[in-house]
């Protein structure tokens, strides 16, 4: 295979995304120029498919990892495939995330190999690394950290734990940047590294450290205003890092379910150790895993900007976590 045929389209947002891309990347010598990243946005993907206008005619080989899909953004990846197609080329795609069957008919129909929906035995970068023939080593140890990062697990291992702190703050802070150009670079930069069998470098341990404080004072302003409710704890902030937002709004109230909505980009994020939160991320849009869920903020709260408004909000997931019997 070409490796200057090789494109790679992947989730911005954790380990699992950029990880998966990483050992594309390994595999088959692929420059980090022909990584790209994109969340669950329509302004994402269209930010891909615009990269990608120039070599389509090209016959590429399109990877997409670690990205499910809601509905709403099958018309927007349709475009790319179709697009990645007509040009000759092919569409291979991991993901483990739950498919809708409108969604398998129209967007893994045109996949050359898909291997998709929910698997709550592997991630992407595991299936990515099973399905490449990847084996032993750096590899090996880096997918199994991969795995207790993205299935929200607490490791034994204080190094390993570590090293996936060091991912969630800096993969966390590449996404507040103020253009979508500046966090390709920075997220290209860490799939380099690890492409190249190093668990990250100074300047990205660096850009983990810088964002710490400030993910921690934002965390406890959150806490001084979370909203309770029987089974959930409820907090709103700008950018966080959201499974260490979860955890602590779960630590602090005592509640089962720790809910973190960002007010920046009306993004939610669940966690919870014992319940299965995937079903309420599912009623609302969204998405994820038994105990690592998320979901955009539905359409009828449209600025979160006043304490009356968030209080909306949390009513409303409150009324929706008894109404599913979560």
């Amino acid at each position: 295979m070409d490796r200057r045929s090789i494109a790679v389209l992947s989730h911005a947002s954790d380990i699992d995304g950029v990880g998966s891309s990483a050992l594309i990347k390994a595999k088959y010598g692929i420059p980090a120029s022909m990584l790209f990243f994109a969340d669950y946005s329509k302004q994402s993907l269209g930010y891909v498919d615009s990269k990608l206008a120039g070599i389509y005619k090209n016959g590429i080989v399109l990877f997409i990892t670690d990205l499910g899909v809601n509905d709403s953004l099958i018309a927007a990846y349709r475009k790319i495939l179709l697009a990645v197609k007509k040009g000759g080329g092919k569409v291979v795609w991991f993901d483990h995330h739950p498919w809708s069957d409108r969604a398998v008919k129209e967007l893994a129909s045109l996949c050359d190999t898909a291997v998709i929906g929910e698997n709550e035995k592997y991630c992407a970068t595991e299936i990515t690394y099973k399905e490449l023939g990847m084996a032993g080593g750096f590899y090996r140890d880096f997918v199994r950290l991969v795995h207790y990062s993205d299935f929200n697990i607490t490791p034994r291992s204080r190094a390993v734990y570590g090293r996936i702190g060091v991912y969630a703050l800096g993969i966390t802070s590449y996404g507040i940047l103020q253009s979508r150009d500046a966090m390709t670079m920075k997220l290209r930069h860490v799939a380099e590294v690890i492409s190249k069998g190093r668990y990250y470098d100074s300047k990205i341990k660096a850009d983990a450290l810088r964002f710490e404080r400030l993910n921690r004072d934002r965390i406890s302003k959150m806490l001084k205003e979370m909203l309770l409710y029987p089974h959930a704890a409820i907090g709103f902030s700008s950018h966080v890092q959201s499974t260490a937002g979860c955890t602590a709004l779960m630590k602090r109230s005592g509640k089962e379910i720790g809910i973190y909505v960002n007010t920046s980009n009306m993004r939610g994020h669940i966690r919870c150790e014992d319940k299965d939160i995937s079903v309420l991320a599912g009623a609302l849009g969204g998405g994820g895993h038994p105990h690592a869920s998320g979901f955009n903020v539905p359409r009828q709260f449209k600025k979160l900007d006043t304490s009356a408004e968030r209080k909306r909000l949390a009513d409303f997931l409150g009324e929706k976590i008894e109404e599913l019997g979560i």
